[in-house]
C-alpha cells in the first residue's frame, strides 16, 4: 500500500472520529437540556406561586429575597436550556417552521412592549421608525421571527444605557431589510468575526463573560433561523463607546403564498420549557 494511500485512510478515520465527537458533544447537549427541564420548571413554578400567592405569609424580607434570586435564577436557567434544544434542533434539521403571511409591524411592536421594563430600567428610548407601518406583510414563521427580534431588540436594550434605540426598514427587491440602531458598547474590530459563532460573543469567551450577558447563541440562532426562512443577518456597522446597527431580511409575501407550506419537519414546539 502507498504512501498516499494511508495517509488518505489516516485522514478519513480522524474526520469520522472528529464528526463522531461532534455528534456526541450535540446528542449531549440535547439529552442534558431535556433532563434539566422538569426540576428548573418545579422551581419556576413553585417559587413563582410562593411569591404570588405566599408573600404575606413570609415575614422575613430576606427569605422573600432568597425566593425571588431563586425564581430569578431558574428563569435564566430555562432561557439557557431552551438556547440549547434550539441549536440543537436547528444543526440537526428537525425545527418545524410554520411559513405564513406575517405583519413585521405587530411583531416589533410586541416585541418592543413586552421588553419595555427593561428599557425603562436602563433609561433607554426605543423609537419604531414610521416606515415599519408601510412594510408589506412577510413570508416567515412569527414565533421563529419573534424569536429573532427580540435577540436582536433585547441585545441593543441591554448593551445600552441612557440611550436610543431605532427600529427601521427598507424594502430591497423581493425581501424586507429591518435595521436596529444602538447608541451602546459597540463592538470592536478584532470582536466582530466572533459573531453569529456558536458560543461566542463580542469580548467574552462563554467563560468569562459579565452579568448581562448570555450563552453565545442568540445571534447563532437567529441567523440558522433567518437562513431557513430564506432571509439574512449581519453587523452593518460598530464603532467602540458608540454603538451598533445590526439587520436583517426576509422574504416579502407574494399574493400566492401558500400559508399551509412548512420547510423542516421537528420535535413540536411544546417541547420549549414554559411552552
Amino acid at each position: 500500500v502507498g504512501q498516499d494511500a494511508i495517509g488518505a485512510v489516516v485522514l478519513l478515520d480522524d474526520v469520522t472520529e472528529s464528526t463522531m465527537m461532534e455528534r456526541s458533544k450535540d446528542e449531549f447537549f440535547s439529552i442534558a437540556s431535556h433532563e434539566l427541564r422538569t426540576p428548573l420548571t418545579a422551581i419556576r413554578g413553585n417559587t413563582s406561586m410562593m411569591l404570588e400567592y405566599y408573600k404575606d405569609d413570609i415575614k422575613n424580607e430576606d427569605l422573600k429575597e432568597m425566593i425571588t434570586d431563586i425564581h430569578g435564577s431558574s428563569q435564566r436557567l430555562i432561557e439557557i436550556v431552551n438556547d440549547f434544544l434550539d441549536t440543537s434542533r436547528l444543526e440537526q434539521g428537525r425545527m418545524e417552521f410554520n411559513l405564513q403571511k406575517v405583519s413585521l409591524a405587530e411583531l416589533i411592536g410586541a416585541v418592543v412592549k413586552d421588553t419595555s421594563t427593561v428599557t425603562k430600567e436602563r433609561l433607554n428610548e426605543v423609537r419604531i421608525d414610521a416606515s415599519i407601518n408601510k412594510l408589506p406583510q412577510v413570508y416567515a414563521d412569527p414565533d421563529k421571527l419573534k424569536q429573532v427580534l427580540y435577540n436582536l431588540i433585547g441585545n441593543s436594550i441591554k448593551f445600552t444605557e441612557k440611550g436610543k434605540i431605532t427600529i427601521s426598514s427598507v424594502l430591497e427587491g423581493d425581501k424586507v431589510r429591518i435595521s436596529i440602531i444602538d447608541q451602546g458598547r459597540g463592538i470592536g474590530a478584532d470582536s466582530r468575526k466572533l459573531l453569529f459563532r456558536k458560543f461566542q460573543q463580542a469580548s467574552n469567551s462563554i467563560l468569562t463573560r459579565d452579568a448581562t450577558k448570555g450563552t453565545g447563541l442568540g445571534l447563532y440562532i437567529s441567523k440558522m433561523i433567518l437562513e431557513n426562512m430564506g432571509g439574512t443577518i449581519r453587523l452593518d456597522s460598530s464603532e467602540v463607546g458608540k454603538g451598533s446597527v445590526f439587520s436583517f431580511t426576509v422574504p416579502i409575501a407574494q399574493a400566492s403564498t401558500d400559508d399551509s407550506r412548512f420547510l423542516k419537519k421537528s420535535l413540536p414546539e411544546a417541547e420549549k420549557i414554559g411552552v
